[in-house]
């Protein structure tokens, strides 16, 4: 064998060597725009990468559904306020200084938080309550901002859930109101989320009594879900709140405990073992993101992008929890759910 063929014949043994003992891993292109996930609760970020985890991993399947390839045409970095409304902020800052090319968010606390600290980075988030009335927006047509994504507030929405929750309790007259004012309390220039006003009208158009209760953290919930007890509730309304939706077990086992009938705000109350629950589609909320991103990594600006508001809301009973609350939900009840947990 010619000395330059056993050169070569050597090069590509080592070269099989060398790959064999330290694997080739896909780069990330340096010029690849990177998204940033602001996350209320601890990032989990391969199992996004993978398609799985609540929101995040929705979204990233609607990423692959535009073509995008997380980690190879698009980077993705998260930060997470590990619980806490005040730590939106910081988490905000750190994902500024990498830098990322946009923020998502799937609460509106985290995106009010991010759009708090910069108005320049294009934010895109789902939006629970009025995204004009938080100055978030200059109108839904066209939000004229930094901010823009899908919202599924309505003041109806609020009323609904508590006409519902009368439908299955036609004799029902106090109610029990689980509410976080935690938000507002360390975010005071914030404008307040709606829930708490638009119950109290909602009531009083149903003519039913409210027994208002706080819980800012997960150990006051017990002692709120017995005041309202107390005081004579005889089913709880829990408001929307990310730490109540973290809580959704718990607070279903104390509202079984209480014998007290409970409307939540998202599906996964009701599989956690609540009674009712009445909302959007928060996967599909949260997967439409995709396309709010793919079109500012185009080029277009957040505040020419209209703000979406779903037209399909949902309603989930479950079956199991009213047995032992000794209910028989109506048929026009039934007839209406698009989710029936046996």
């Amino acid at each position: 064998m010619k000395p330059w063929n056993r050169l070569l014949v050597y090069l590509v043994s080592t070269q099989s060597i060398l790959s064999a003992c330290f694997p080739v891993v896909a780069q990330t292109p340096e010029h690849a725009p990177q998204i940033g996930l602001l996350s209320w609760q601890p990032c989990d970020l391969p199992s996004y990468l993978k398609g799985r985890g609540g929101a995040f991993g929705e979204f990233i399947n609607g990423l692959i559904d535009l073509g995008y390839k997380p980690g190879e045409t698009v980077k993705i970095a998260c930060r997470s306020a590990d619980y806490h409304y005040d730590r939106l902020a910081s988490a905000t800052e750190e994902l500024l200084r990498l830098p990322v090319d946009v923020i998502v968010s799937a609460s509106q606390p985290a995106g009010m938080s991010a759009h708090k600290v910069t108005t320049t980075v294009p934010v895109v988030t789902v939006i629970s309550g009025n995204p004009v009335g938080a100055g978030l927006a200059r109108s839904l047509g066209n939000p004229g901002m930094n901010v823009t994504g899908v919202t599924y507030y309505a003041t109806e929405l609020t009323a609904k859930r508590l006409e519902l929750l009368k439908q299955m309790l036609p004799k029902l007259n106090t109610v029990g109101v689980l509410t976080n004012p935690d938000f507002t309390i360390t975010n005071p220039d914030f404008v307040p989320l709606p829930f708490e006003d638009d119950t109290r009208k909602a009531a009083q158009t149903l003519g039913i009594k409210l027994s208002i209760q706080s819980a800012r953290e997960p150990t006051d919930i017990e002692a709120a879900v017995a005041r309202m007890k107390a005081d004579g509730a005889q089913a709880m309304f829990v408001l929307p709140d990310l730490m109540f939706g973290s809580q959704a077990l718990r607070i279903a086992e104390l509202a079984l405990a209480a014998k007290l009938p409970t409307m939540g705000w998202g599906d996964w109350f009701t599989k956690a073992g609540c009674l009712m629950s009445y909302s959007a589609d928060y996967d599909r909320m949260t997967r439409r993101l995709a396309f709010y991103v793919d079109r500012i990594l185009k080029g277009a600006g957040p505040g020419d992008l209209p703000i979406e508001q779903p037209i399909q809301f949902r309603l989930s009973i479950n079956m199991k929890t009213a047995k032992s609350l000794g209910l028989d939900p109506p048929l026009t009840l039934l007839t209406m759910a698009d989710i029936v947990i046996e």
